[in-house]
């Protein structure tokens, strides 16, 4: 408990920039639940970071439908993909 308590307050703590980073992680998989306690709180009153969440949100649905697309239809060519996949992994790693 003590724990939970100590990341949320950590959390709420941190500056947008930081929050929005963790808005995108939270995408990839489940934070810990104090600081995703956290992102939650700051998002309820940071007119700003509800904005980035929703935008995030509408890119992972577009890139999902476009994916689905992608695999009803023509593939993507596997240089771009192997593309895709490394520069997502250096970003992840700054993170």
């Amino acid at each position: 408990m003590i724990r939970f308590v100590r990341d949320m307050v950590r959390v709420l703590g941190l500056p947008c920039r930081e929050q929005a980073a963790l808005l995108s992680r939270r995408l990839d998989g489940p934070l810990p639940p104090g600081i995703a306690a956290g992102v939650r709180i700051h998002t309820l009153y940071c007119r700003g970071c509800r904005a980035f969440r929703t935008q995030i949100r509408r890119l992972r649905d577009a890139a999902r439908r476009i994916g689905g697309e992608l695999n009803s239809g023509e593939a993507m060519p596997d240089e771009i993909r192997q593309r895709v996949l490394r520069r997502a992994s250096e970003s992840s790693k700054k993170i």
